[in-house]
C-alpha cells in the first residue's frame, strides 16, 4: 500500500504535477477535438446550419442597441460609488439637474482688430435680438431663450457688453467709436445686468490696456429641469433643443464685419455623435481589405488546390459572431457605447488568425494526403490545442477587465470575451465544416471559386508552365528557413536583435517617465469640424471654458450660531479662492448680512470669530431679505418650505485657463475642502467636470488591478498548456515588455493616459500572447540545441505568426482616416501593440529561447520516465510509472492518451 502511495500524486514534485496536469489537459483537447473533426464529416450539414440558426435570436438584441447606447461620458468614463456620483444624486434629489453656460463668440473679421466700433456694436445688437427671439420646439411645445434660460427678476441670467449700453440701440448708434470705450472706463470696466448681478468687462470680453477689443462673448445660463430628462442620463432635451437651433442661427447668416460662434454642450455632443456615425463608414473598408488579404494567403497558384473561397466564408463567421456577440450583450443588459464598436474590427483580425491556424493544419504535410474524414479529424487535432490556448487567453484577459469599476472598460471587455467566445465557436464548427467541404472539392478536382465545375487541369499552375505541386512550401516559408531564421539565430543576429530590444524597451521606459493623464471632452471633436474654429477663439482669447461650479447646502438649523459660522466661513472661502474666476461666485450671504447689519431691530451676534444674526430672529430676518429688492437675485438659489431656509446653492465659475489635469483635480479638492467647513449643512461641492477628476484619481489604480489579474491569469493559463514554469515566466515578462513599450507609444504618439488609451494595455495582454505563446509551444516541442529548436520554431510557426500580425493592421488600416478620437486612439495603441507584439515574437523570444534553452516536452517527459511518441507530441504518458494518477479517471488512461505523431501548425 505504502509503495503505491509513494507512486501516486503526492510523490511528484510540483514541476512534475505541472507536467502531467499540461499532458492531460493537451491529451483530452487532442482527443475531443479528433472526434469533433470526424462529427464534422459525419454530420457536416448540421455543424453547417445549426451554429448559424443558434446566433439569430442572439443577433436579435441588437433591437435594444438604441435603448441601452450610452453616450454620457459622466456615465462611461468614471468609476462606480465616486464621491463626484454619490454627490450627483444627492444634489439632482434636492436640486435638478442644475445649470450650464451656452456661449456665442464674437471676432472682427478680419481678426485681430477693434471690436469696439460702432458697426460692430450694432451687428452685435442685431445678433443678440436675434438669439433672444428665435424659437425652438420639443415635445410640441415652442420656446425661446426665456424658455430655457435661469430667471432671476423675471430676467434671463446672462452677461454680455451689451449691458454697458443698458441694451438701447438708439444709445448704441449715437456714440462714437471712441465713445464706446470711454462709457466702459467711466463705469469702472463694471455694470449692473438686467437681472441685477454685476458684469465686468473681463467675465463679456478680451481686451487690451489700450482700449482694443478683441473678442467678446455672450453668456447664457441655461436651467435644466428633470422633466426635461426624459432619458435620465443628465442631458436635458429641451435645452439641448435651443442650443441645436442657436447653432444654426448663428452658422446660417453673415454678420457683416463679424465671426461669430456659437458654444454649448448640445452642439458639442451633436458634433461628437456625428462624426463618429461617419468612422463607422470605414469599417467596410477594413473588411473588404482583410478579404482580400486573407484570399491571397488562402489561395495558391492552381484552381484545385486553393482554397480562396474559405476567406469569404471565414469573414461571414466572424460577422456573425461579431453581430451575436453585440445581441447577447445587449440581451444580458450590458451598456453600449461607441467604444463597443472597435470590436468590430478587433474581433475581425482575432477570427482570422483562427482561420489561418486551422487550413494550416489541414493542408499541411502530413495530412494532405489523407481520407477527407482522417485529414479534417487530425488537422482538427492538430489546431485543436493552438486555438484553445489563444482563445483562453484572450477570454481571461477580457474576463479581467469585466471586473474593472470603469463602466465603458467593463462593458467593452463583456462585449470582447463574448465575442472570442462565439467567434471561437463558430470556428470550430461552421468554418471548419467548410474548411472540409473546400478539401473535399479539391479532391474532386474542382474549381475553387467555381466549386461544382470540375477543373480540366487540375494540375496545372494557373500562371506560369508546369504542374502544381501540393507540397510545395509557400514563398514566406522558404524565406523564413532559408534567410531569415539563420541569420537572426547567428551570433551577429543575437547581437542585432537585442540592441534592437533593448533600445524599443528603453525608449519605452523614457516615453512611461513623460506619460501624462489627462482627459478632455473636446478631443471628441474631429479636426475638420467646424466646431474647431469654436474652441480655437474660446483658447485664444479665453484661456478655456469657464466650467459652472456651486456649493450646495443642505436641510438643516440654518438658524444656529454654528451652522452660521461655518456658512460665513465657507463663502469666505468662497470669495478668497483664487483657483475661480474672479467676482464668479452668486454669493448671497454678505447681502443677507448687510441687510440685517442695516436693521437696528435685528439682533447681531458674533460667533466663532464671525457676524451672524442671532438665532431666534434669523428666520424671520431671512424672509423679510428674501421678500425684499435686496434678496431677489438670489430666489433662485435659495429653497424656502414653510417660511424657514431649506437649501442653498452658491454657483461659480472654475478658471481653467491651465488645462492640465493635475490643476484641475486640485481645483476639485479645494472646493471639496470650503466645502468640508459647512459640516453641520453637509455642503456639497459639484461641477460638471468632477467626475473626470475622479475618474483620474482612481483610474490608474485600476487598469493597474485589471492589468495585474490579466497577465496572472495568463501566466496560469500558459504554464498550464506548456507544463513549464520557466517558459511561462518568459511569456509573461515579454507581455509586460510589450505592455511598457505600448505605454510609451502613448508619450510618442502624443496622446495622454486616461480611461480610453488605458483600456488597451488591458487588451494588449491578450492579444500579445498569441504570437509569444506559439513561438514559445512551436520551441518546446522540438529537440536539439537552443539555436537548431529556435530556427524550426519560426520555420513552422513563424508564418502563422505574421500572418496574424499582418491581416489585424489590414483591418485597421483604414482607421488611419478616423475623425473622432476613440478611433483615433484605437489605430495608433492597436497598431503598436501588433507591432511591438510580432517583433518581441518573432526577433525577440526567439533569441531568448536559444539562450535559456528551456526543456523540450520530449526531454522533460523522457526524465519522468513518460513515453515518446514524436518530437511535438507530449500527450502520451506511461501509466505503469504512475497508475494512481492516469487510472484515476479515463481521461488519464494511458491507452486513451496515446496519439499519433504531430506537427506544429507551418501555416
Amino acid at each position: 500500500m505504502a509503495a503505491e502511495e509513494d507512486n501516486g500524486w503526492g510523490s511528484l514534485t510540483c514541476g512534475e504535477q505541472v507536467l502531467y496536469l499540461s499532458q492531460a489537459c493537451d491529451s483530452f483537447i487532442y482527443r475531443r477535438f479528433k472526434v469533433l473533426g470526424g462529427m464534422l464529416h459525419d454530420y457536416r450539414w448540421r455543424f453547417l446550419i445549426i451554429p448559424i440558426l443558434l446566433m439569430l435570436p442572439m443577433i436579435g438584441g441588437t433591437t435594444q442597441l438604441s435603448r441601452l447606447t450610452e453616450d454620457d461620458p459622466a456615465k462611461l468614463y468614471v468609476p462606480e460609488n465616486t464621491k463626484a456620483e454619490q454627490d450627483d444624486v444627492k444634489i439632482k434629489a434636492s436640486f435638478g439637474l442644475g445649470e450650464r453656460i451656452a456661449h456665442v463668440y464674437a471676432t472682427t473679421n478680419p481678426d485681430g482688430s477693434n471690436i469696439l466700433t460702432t458697426e460692430n456694436v450694432l451687428t452685435l445688437y442685431d445678433a443678440w435680438d436675434n438669439v433672444t427671439t428665435f424659437t425652438s420646439a420639443h415635445a410640441g411645445e415652442t420656446f425661446n431663450l426665456s424658455g430655457v434660460c435661469q430667471l432671476i427678476r423675471g430676467q434671463c441670467q446672462k452677461q454680455t457688453i451689451l449691458a454697458f449700453y443698458d441694451y438701447n440701440r438708439t444709445q448704441i448708434a449715437e456714440l462714437s467709436d471712441a465713445q464706446l470705450w470711454q462709457t466702459i472706463v467711466d463705469a469702472n470696466y463694471t455694470t449692473t445686468e438686467e437681472d441685477g448681478l454685476t458684469v465686468t468687462l473681463g467675465a463679456v470680453a478680451s481686451y487690451n490696456t489700450d482700449g482694443t477689443v478683441l473678442s467678446t462673448k455672450f453668456n447664457m445660463i441655461i436651467e435644466q429641469k428633470v422633466e426635461d430628462d426624459s432619458n435620465g442620463d443628465g442631458n436635458a432635451e429641451k435645452p439641448k433643443a435651443w442650443e441645436l437651433e442657436l447653432s444654426q442661427v448663428i452658422r446660417s447668416r453673415s454678420w457683416g464685419s463679424l465671426s461669430l460662434y456659437s458654444d454649448s454642450f448640445g452642439e458639442l455632443n451633436e458634433v461628437a455623435s456625428a462624426a463618429f456615425g461617419g468612422d463607422l463608414t470605414l469599417l467596410p473598408v477594413g473588411y473588404i481589405l482583410l478579404v482580400m488579404y486573407a484570399t491571397a494567403v488562402l489561395s495558391r497558384n492552381s484552381s484545385v488546390h486553393s482554397h480562396g473561397t474559405l476567406a469569404l466564408v471565414s469573414f461571414f463567421a466572424v460577422c456573425i459572431a461579431i453581430l451575436a456577440s453585440f445581441g447577447l450583450g445587449l440581451w444580458f443588459q450590458i451598456p453600449f457605447s461607441s467604444m463597443i464598436f472597435t470590436l468590430a474590427f478587433l474581433l475581425l483580425g482575432l477570427g482570422t488568425d483562427d482561420t489561418f491556424v486551422l487550413v494550416a493544419a489541414f493542408q499541411h504535410k502530413d495530412v494532405l494526403h489523407l481520407e477527407p474524414r482522417e485529414r479534417v479529424a487530425e488537422a482538427m487535432a492538430r489546431a485543436g490545442s493552438s486555438i484553445t490556448v489563444t482563445s483562453l487567453t484572450d477570454l481571461v484577459a477580457f474576463l479581467a477587465g469585466s471586473y474593472c469599476s470603469i463602466p465603458v472598460v467593463r462593458a467593452f471587455c463583456q462585449y470582447a470575451a463574448i465575442g472570442v467566445t462565439l467567434d471561437f465557436f463558430l470556428q470550430v464548427t461552421f468554418f471548419s465544416v467548410a474548411m472540409y467541404m473546400s478539401g473535399t472539392r479539391e479532391e474532386q478536382q474542382k474549381i475553387d471559386w467555381l466549386c461544382c465545375f470540375l477543373s480540366s487541369k487540375p494540375d496545372s499552375k494557373l500562371v506560369g508552365k508546369g504542374d502544381f505541386s501540393r507540397d510545395q512550401p509557400e514563398m514566406l516559408t522558404v524565406f523564413l528557413e532559408t534567410i531569415y531564421a539563420p541569420r537572426l539565430i547567428s551570433r551577429g543576429g543575437k547581437v542585432v536583435g537585442v540592441a534592437l530590444g533593448l533600445s524599443l524597451l528603453g525608449l519605452g521606459i523614457w516615453a512611461c517617465t513623460r506619460v501624462t493623464v489627462d482627459f478632455e471632452y473636446e478631443w471628441f471633436i474631429p479636426d475638420d469640424s467646424y466646431f474647431q474654429d469654436t474652441l480655437a477663439v474660446r483658447k485664444r482669447y479665453y484661456g478655456a471654458r469657464e466650467v459652472p461650479v456651486a456649493m450646495y447646502t443642505f436641510s438643516g438649523n440654518y438658524s444656529s450660531s454654528l451652522s452660521q459660522s461655518q456658512y460665513s466661513k465657507m463663502t469666505t472661502a468662497l470669495e478668497n479662492n483664487d483657483m475661480l474666476v474672479e467676482d464668479s461666485c452668486v454669493n448671497w450671504w454678505p447681502d443677507f448680512i448687510a441687510f440685517a447689519e442695516s436693521n437696528a431691530s435685528t439682533a447681531m451676534t458674533t460667533f466663532d470669530g464671525e457676524r451672524i444674526v442671532g438665532s431666534t430672529v434669523f428666520d424671520q430676518t431671512f424672509l423679510n431679505f428674501y421678500n425684499d429688492d435686496a434678496g431677489s437675485p438670489y430666489r433662485n438659489y435659495l429653497t424656502v418650505s414653510n417660511d424657514v431656509l431649506e437649501l442653498t446653492e452658491i454657483p461659480c465659475r472654475d478658471d481653467t485657463a491651465r488645462r492640465d489635469m493635475t490643476y484641475r483635480t486640485e481645483q476639485m479638492d479645494r472646493m471639496r475642502e470650503i466645502a468640508e467647513i459647512c459640516w453641520s449643512l453637509g455642503a456639497v461641492a459639484l461641477g460638471p467636470a468632477y467626475w473626470v477628476q475622479d475618474a483620474h484619481k482612481i483610474f490608474l489604480r485600476e487598469i493597474v488591478i485589471n492589468l495585474a489579474c490579466a497577465l496572472a491569469g495568463v501566466f496560469f493559463i500558459t504554464t498550464l498548456m506548456l507544463g513549464s514554469l520557466v517558459p511561462s515566466l518568459i511569456v509573461t515578462f515579454l507581455l509586460v515588455v510589450i505592455d511598457v513599450e505600448v505605454l510609451g507609444s502613448i508619450y510618442l504618439s502624443g496622446d495622454y493616459f486616461n480611461t480610453v488609451t488605458g483600456i488597451n494595455l488591458v487588451l494588449a495582454v491578450g492579444l500579445s500572447v498569441d504570437a509569444v505563446a506559439h513561438i514559445t509551444h512551436a520551441f518546446l516541442a522540438h529537440d536539439g540545441t537552443g539555436d537548431e529548436r529556435a530556427r524550426r520554431a519560426l520555420v513552422e510557426i513563424g508564418r502563422s505568426v505574421f500572418n496574424g500580425a499582418v491581416s489585424t493592421m489590414i483591418v485597421l488600416l483604414p482607421l488611419v482616416g478616423a475623425r473622432t478620437y476613440v478611433f483615433q486612439v484605437f489605430f495608433r495603441t492597436f497598431m503598436a501593440i501588433i507591432g511591438y507584439s510580432a517583433f518581441n515574437g518573432l526577433v525577440v523570444l526567439p533569441i531568448i529561447l536559444s539562450v535559456v534553452v528551456p526543456s523540450s516536452y520530449n526531454t522533460r517527459r523522457s526524465r519522468l520516465g513518460l513515453e515518446e511518441h514524436g518530437r511535438n507530441n507530449k500527450s502520451s504518458v506511461d501509466s505503469q510509472k504512475h497508475p494512481t494518477i492516469f487510472n484515476a479517471s479515463p481521461v488519464f488512461n494511458a491507452s486513451q492518451m496515446s496519439q499519433p505523431p504531430r506537427a506544429v501548425s507551418s501555416f
